[in-house]
């Protein structure tokens, strides 16, 4: 329960961010706001598994992966604006 609730505040302050922000910025978070949204599906669906089904096992473990894929890409693309910032990157 508490996972839920702090997954929805998560959304909330992300997506906060993602009305605020323009460019390369925009995307990283529309990432990481894309990557909580599918953490919070796969809290969703560990809730409704309660005869622990193989089929809903291997659901749950396609949408953790695809919540991985998201929230690294939302992190690449944070360390490349960085260092961009930073004069690393041209």
């Amino acid at each position: 329960m508490l996972g839920i609730v702090l997954t929805f505040f998560s959304i909330v302050y992300v997506a906060g961010i993602v009305w605020r922000v323009e460019k390369k910025l925009d995307l990283a978070y529309k990432l990481f706001l894309s990557a909580i949204l599918v953490y919070a599906v796969s809290l969703i669906l560990e809730m409704f598994n309660v005869i622990d089904a193989a089929v809903m096992e291997l659901y749950i473990s396609i949408v953790k992966v695809l919540f991985v894929a998201l929230f690294l890409g939302g992190v690449l693309m944070m360390r490349d604006l960085v260092r961009e910032l930073d004069g690393e990157k041209k």
